[in-house]
């Protein structure tokens, strides 16, 4: 099956659909096409749910851009415009563990100084020392020109997660617990 851009970005919406909060974006934020949030707070408590001993949240702004042909100064204006959107939604107040902001990038092809430029890409900010919380970029892209998924170092897992999406394993029949009895014949 040929994959182009319109069939991908469905399937990729319908897979961060159940734990995020999915936005389509107009036209006119090209080649913004679609965002995605995910929120997460986790509680541990002793006997009680007042008598909290921690607290966690964690945040995910996924953003992803479409378009034709991936170049350096195109991945650029991207990346700044995921990060424009989403440094200003970081809070680090007490209980924040995590944000992350995913640069999610579909293309037909792309130049060969992009991908080295995406591969690099290492932004990550501490807040108070980590005492409340850090903030990562993660950026990973599928090239369907040559159905290849690349990322940066925290973007792995967002790579295997898309290649997971577009290139599902086939899954084998359970074995069998039970033997099958064969029928003997009386004489």
């Amino acid at each position: 099956m040929e994959l182009t851009r319109e069939k991908v970005l469905p399937l990729v919406m319908r897979a961060y659909s159940p734990c995020y909060d999915i936005a389509y974006v107009d036209e006119q934020d090209a080649p913004l096409v679609a965002t995605a949030a995910f929120h997460e707070h986790d509680t541990g408590y002793v006997l009680t749910k007042r008598a909290t001993m921690w607290t966690a949240d964690r945040h995910e702004y996924v953003y992803l851009f479409s378009m034709p042909h991936l170049t350096l100064e195109l991945y650029q204006s991207c990346l700044a415009k995921a990060r424009e959107l989403g440094e200003p939604l970081v809070d680090p107040a007490p209980g924040h563990m995590s944000t992350n902001i995913v640069a999610l990038f579909l293309c037909d092809t792309a130049d060969e100084d992009a991908v080295k430029a995406l591969k690099k890409c290492r932004i990550q900010k501490c807040f108070q020392f980590s005492l409340r919380g850090w903030m990562e970029v993660h950026t990973a892209m599928v090239e369907l020109g040559k159905d290849s998924f690349t990322a940066n170092f925290a973007g792995h897992n967002t790579a295997k997660f898309l290649k997971n999406v577009l290139h599902p394993k086939v899954r084998r029949k359970p074995f069998p617990y039970r033997k099958k009895v064969r029928s003997v014949e009386k004489p």
